[in-house]
């Protein structure tokens, strides 16, 4: 599955998860591109990843010396999420 969309976040849960506008980020099938700020209102998980799985909840990560937006987004198996990653590039 190829996803180059960030899916809005449907869960009860994710009144109390703080993220930057899905529609302020720009995704293609390698890149993220945002604006600093946005990059900024991220929680960084780079040694791990969230808890609490739900649809459209965004976090970002450093690998080898580059950052990378990372979310869920749906999955075959209803009871699942997928995770996805793009390198985040700024504007």
């Amino acid at each position: 599955m190829n996803i180059t969309e960030i899916p809005p976040i449907t869960d009860p849960l994710g009144r109390y998860w703080e993220q930057p506008d899905r529609d302020n980020i720009l995704i293609d099938d390698q890149h993220a591109l945002m604006t600093r700020e946005d990059f900024k209102q991220l929680h960084n998980y780079s040694a791990s990843i969230p808890s609490g799985v739900y649809v459209g909840k965004m976090w970002k990560r450093k690998f080898r010396d580059k950052w990378y937006l990372s979310w869920y987004g749906p999955h075959d198996d209803p009871d699942r999420c997928s995770i996805n990653h793009r390198e985040i590039i700024w504007t």
